[in-house]
């Protein structure tokens, strides 16, 4: 099945996510958190929206000399649109832009053809020769980390299928375990919002007993929504809880990290489709019987998220669209650059 995206150079919903919520956020990081530009780590789209705003916005640094955009990786599926990003966001080397994917690369685990054996290796075997190509982008990609910024915005869905079968799931926690050397790093998380039965169930007995066990919570859900009962809450803000507190916030907490939603966007993407983008920040120190960080953060979701871009506030947002043309033009100028 062939994968399809929509023309992010138009595609006004998602920007008004990249424009309210991931760069501010990325800007607050680098004021408080980092002299220079951000380590950054994308899964862009050959048109690289994302990469190219934080560089117009002076939050990624291109080389003065060789022009070339540094602290950036990027993974992509395709090694057509790989080229195209590479030649078009010009890393320093060939190696920022890891071809392959993401779940396939970070679940990597040796098997007894690749225990000891350098990824450089041949083997007469194709089989064989794929699983070193495979170890040898893990560990490229694995040398990299730690990141300032993930941006983790994959084709594919962290609520479905059920997450023991969910590999981009398994993929997704296995980040938090390769930040480790890091003090802090800021997440951009994107999933469609269909949710898969059991991982529906999951949210609503993680609803329940958040709601039983902590007082603060349940009159968060009280205060905000007139209820404590799961099905009497809208659904995307059921959705939004959901992915914080049984998809996001476990996997952090598991890895000892602390916790910290500074927004969730629920956009609209065509055919009656909905996306929904978190924004987190992580330090670390965080413990799992650690509960006063842990209520703060599902209170703060409860109370403040998420903010919905439907056509009627996307048609309003005129500054989000003019920010996207200007993101595009200084693409293209970059674009232009390079030839010259």
């Amino acid at each position: 099945m062939t994968k399809t995206h929509p023309d992010y150079d138009k595609d006004c919903f998602k920007h008004c996510v990249r424009y309210h919520g991931w760069l501010p956020a990325c800007k607050w990081y680098k004021e408080h958190k980092r002299n220079g530009g951000l380590k950054y780590f994308t899964l862009c789209a050959k048109q690289a929206i994302d990469v190219f705003m934080l560089e117009m916005e002076g939050l990624l640094q291109r080389d003065e000399e060789d022009r070339r955009l540094r602290g950036v990786i990027i993974c992509e599926a395709n090694e057509g649109d790989a080229r195209e990003i590479f030649s078009l966001v010009r890393p320093p080397l060939a190696e920022a832009v890891i071809v392959g994917d993401l779940a396939e690369i970070l679940n990597f685990q040796d098997t007894p053809e690749t225990e000891g054996r350098s990824p450089d290796e041949d083997d007469t075997k194709l089989r064989v020769r794929r699983l070193l190509e495979l170890k040898r982008k893990c560990l490229s990609l694995r040398a990299q980390f730690p990141f300032d910024v993930i941006n983790f915005d994959p084709y594919g869905s962290l609520v479905d299928p059920a997450l023991e079968d969910n590999k981009l799931h398994k993929a997704f926690c296995k980040i938090f375990e390769l930040q480790s050397a890091a003090p802090s790093f800021l997440l951009l998380v994107t999933t469609p919002v269909q949710v898969h039965s059991r991982v529906r169930a999951r949210f609503r007995e993680d609803f329940a007993a958040n709601a039983t066990r902590y007082r603060p919570i349940k009159d968060a859900l009280s205060s905000r929504h007139g209820t404590d009962d799961y099905d009497g809450i809208n659904e995307d803000r059921r959705i939004a809880l959901g992915v914080a507190k049984s998809i996001i916030i476990p996997c952090a907490r598991n890895n000892g990290w602390r916790h910290e939603h500074k927004g969730i966007y629920v956009y609209e993407r065509g055919r009656g489709q909905k996306m929904l983008s978190s924004v987190v920040l992580f330090r670390q120190g965080g413990r799992r019987d650690d509960q006063s960080g842990y209520v703060a953060d599902i209170v703060r979701v409860i109370k403040d998220m998420p903010t919905h871009y439907g056509p009627n506030e996307v048609s309003e947002d005129g500054a989000a669209m003019a920010h996207l043309a200007r993101v595009v033009a200084y693409r293209e100028k970059v674009r232009a650059d390079h030839r010259t």
